[in-house]
């Protein structure tokens, strides 16, 4: 009890405490001398180019996201066009990854001298003393970043990017399940279903095995015969550094892990199921006895769905051979390509989802039947292209 009541005493002397009622600097150096004083300059002046120079990093990280150059890197050419062209936005963006770099490497060197001003300070001055001047700088140095932020806004807005712009949470995550979700998942799902993170580590056998067909390839070209070699060891070039610049790329993602790990819990919840709506883009979370009770009562609709009393397999057995069967009537007529393009065998049967209806009372289920390895699914990529034009005329929107 003792030590709460003097906890609480020590915090609100913290809070209260003034140092005098003379500005901070006269305070410092009446008391402590002017090598206290240039020490506690150097501090703020350190303190704020370090968390200058990390904002100054992250915009340029964005830019580099957003796949746009910072204005200050446009460097001027004899021709403007050249300005639109891929090599010139590739050279910008050597620069941008060059000046990236550059900050980082400022910015761990202010840290470094920061951290010994800091400790310099804590010697000079008393703790109390101490921990007020340390608020004192931060609280002046925060507002100095409110004008770095805003100048940091500005430019991205000029560059096409509003990244102030906040996502609703309750217009694009809809829960109708038990579930209760974290202010986290709710960040994290309002990215929506089709984010992902980049790789974190690169495979070496998949990224040169592309390369290395490319040689292979062109070495069935005649008018590569006389400078094949050159060819190879420009290509081998290339493909290491860029190999170099996406694992060091690669390695600096690891952001990985506090995105997945809020959603473990989500995945591996069995009574629930996650999908998307029927219209639009979003998430929507459902109980999973919800969704299979509605998928049942669609299935139970005998005026569009008809029960097999067959096994599976001897049912598309047979609807292959009707379909082969009917491809032999026109084997004369299509070529052999196309013959053994819309033959089939080893089918699947259809896939039957629904996507829910948000907006509808009772959520009802939209039913989606997927066709991807059924036994008329080439036959129908097939005559799509032959029937569509058929299909367009003044009235198709």
């Amino acid at each position: 009890m003792k030590l709460f009541t003097a906890v609480l005493v020590y915090l609100f002397v913290l809070t209260v405490r003034r140092l005098s009622d003379k500005p901070v600097t006269t305070y410092i150096k009446c008391k402590y001398g002017k090598t206290a004083l240039d020490s506690f300059r150097r501090t703020e002046k350190l303190s704020y180019r370090s968390k200058k120079l990390q904002k100054d990093v992250k915009f340029l990280n964005l830019c580099k996201i957003y796949d746009v150059i910072p204005r200050f890197l446009n460097f001027r050419v004899h021709n403007p066009a050249f300005e639109s062209t891929l090599t010139y936005r590739s050279w910008c963006f050597i620069l941008l990854d060059r000046e990236i770099l550059s900050q980082k490497k400022k910015e761990s060197v202010i840290t470094e001298k920061l951290n010994k001003e800091l400790t310099l300070l804590n010697s000079k001055l008393s703790p109390l003393d101490y921990i007020c001047i340390k608020r004192l700088i931060n609280k002046n140095v925060h507002k100095k970043l409110l004008g770095v932020d805003k100048i940091h806004s500005n430019k991205l807005l000029k560059l096409g990017i509003d990244n102030e712009k906040k996502v609703e949470k309750s217009k694009v995550i809809f829960n109708f399940s038990e579930k209760i979700l974290t202010e986290e998942q709710k960040d994290i799902l309002s990215h929506g279903l089709d984010y992902c993170m980049p790789p974190t580590k690169v495979s070496f056998h998949k990224f040169y095995l592309y390369f290395e067909k490319l040689c292979n390839n062109l070495k069935n070209y005649d008018i590569y015969n006389n400078s094949f070699h050159n060819v190879t060891n420009n290509i081998s070039t290339i493909a290491n550094n860029t190999f170099k610049k996406f694992s060091r790329l690669a390695n600096q993602t690891s952001d990985a892990e506090r995105f997945t790990s809020p959603l473990q819990s989500l995945k591996n919840d069995e009574s629930i199921i996650i999908t998307k709506p029927d219209k639009g883009r979003g998430v929507v979370i459902l109980n999973k006895d919800d969704y299979h009770q509605k998928v049942l009562n669609i299935l139970s609709d005998h005026t569009k769905f008809k029960r097999i009393t067959t096994e599976m397999s001897t049912h598309l057995l047979y609807l292959e051979d009707k379909l082969k069967r009917l491809l032999r009537t026109i084997k004369s007529s299509i070529d052999a390509s196309t013959y053994n393009f819309l033959s089939t065998s080893g089918s699947k049967p259809g896939l039957l989802y629904g996507l829910p209806k948000v907006h509808k009372p009772n959520i009802p289920l939209r039913p989606i039947i997927s066709s991807i390895g059924t036994f008329n699914y080439n036959t129908a990529k097939f005559l799509v292209p032959i029937i569509s034009p058929l299909t367009t005329n003044q009235y198709t929107i």
